[in-house]
């Protein structure tokens, strides 16, 4: 699996597959990303995600090169030829090859990259019958984070800090005042009988599994959702608090930083929404 790359739309084995030094992604970060999850061998919610994608290539003004229908195809050949069946295929589109100036290079074209990544789900059933606990860090990312950019930086070193702190993820705060996303999911917060959540404003990325969440799953169960800014104080008094991400699914969060939420337990709410996204992937991507 870890063999093959997809560069430009030729499938490639890994060692041949070798960006230009001159990559703008790699002087700049001058690109975008998409991580979409692979159950059963079958891409999960394929076209949702790479509607994010184009969205960000529109916002970064990317040549579009490549069609919906082709990103689909390079989906599903990089999975048969790897023989992924439980995982992720990563994109990454950058602007491509130019000189070493900021502004647009002339007649650039775009290097598209795919890979399938190896992810391991097995634990998330214990995370998630058990909860985990997150850390907070202040939120000093730039004001655009509704785009899927390749500079991570402020979510990398957060991760590291919640790895040293042995904490599942770190959850930004914007100016003390508005609790935001942690590095990897969207948060959502169950109190008063309804489901809160930060609106996916320039601060909060509006990610697949958070409309997957507000549009389908919530309205299942009959759960109001709000879309409204999360002060810390309000955080810490809710009945619920889980994370909800492409990597994570729906996670349970029992401790934020050294104060428990609620009886310290996962709630019956982030349990009956887990369990309607299972529901919603075995249908959408049965096992063969």
């Amino acid at each position: 699996m870890n063999n093959l790359v997809l560069l430009n739309g030729e499938i490639l084995p890994a060692a041949e597959a070798q960006l230009n030094r001159g990559d703008r992604g790699q002087q700049f970060g001058d690109g975008i990303y998409c991580l979409v999850p692979v159950y059963n061998g079958k891409a999960f919610a394929l076209l949702p995600y790479l509607e994010e994608f184009f969205n960000s290539a529109i916002k970064l003004k990317l040549p579009g090169i490549y069609t919906v229908d082709e990103l689909v195809e390079f989906h599903e050949a990089l999975i048969k030829e790897t023989g992924m069946v439980n995982g992720e295929i990563y994109t990454q589109l950058t602007r491509g090859v130019g000189g070493y100036g900021l502004a647009f290079p002339d007649m650039v074209v775009p290097e598209l990259t795919m890979y399938a990544i190896e992810h391991d789900r097995s634990e998330l059933p214990a995370l998630q019958a058990s909860g985990v606990n997150i850390i907070t860090e202040p939120d000093v990312r730039w004001q655009c984070c509704d785009i899927n950019t390749l500079n991570l930086l402020p979510e990398v070193l957060a991760k590291q800090k919640a790895r040293e702190a042995r904490a599942f993820d770190t959850l930004f705060v914007r100016d003390k005042e508005k609790v935001t996303e942690s590095t990897e999911a969207n948060i959502f917060i169950y109190k008063d009988d309804i489901l809160w959540t930060p609106p996916a404003d320039k601060l909060v990325h509006g990610r697949i599994m958070r409309r997957l969440v507000k549009e389908r799953l919530a309205p299942e169960v009959d759960i109001q959702l709000v879309e409204k800014h999360i002060k810390p104080e309000f955080l810490l008094a809710a009945d619920e608090v889980f994370l909800v991400g492409t990597r994570c699914e729906i996670m349970p969060v029992t401790k934020v930083d050294r104060q428990f939420i609620a009886d310290r337990k996962p709630g019956k709410v982030a349990q009956t929404i887990l369990e309607r996204y299972q529901d919603f992937v075995a249908h959408e991507c049965p096992k063969q």
